[in-house]
């Protein structure tokens, strides 16, 4: 039989395995190889919203009076 007969293994057959999950206790997403993440202080965040509010940053709109 020809190294090629038979082919690749199908990809979508096997099962994705969590890589990590996002350090922000609000969330805890699951995160797989080639999802986009943000590393702060050695730990991985699914989004930069989860990586402000883990590291305590607060939303805000800005009155001329704090310029």
């Amino acid at each position: 039989m020809d190294r090629f007969a038979q082919g690749l293994p199908d990809s979508q057959e096997q099962p994705e395995i969590p890589v990590d999950e996002c350090a922000n206790d609000a969330c805890q997403r699951q995160m797989y190889f080639g999802d986009k993440a943000w590393r702060y202080e050695g730990d991985l965040y699914c989004c930069g919203k989860c990586l402000a509010e883990a590291m305590g940053a607060t939303k805000l709109t800005i009155k001329q009076s704090e310029v």
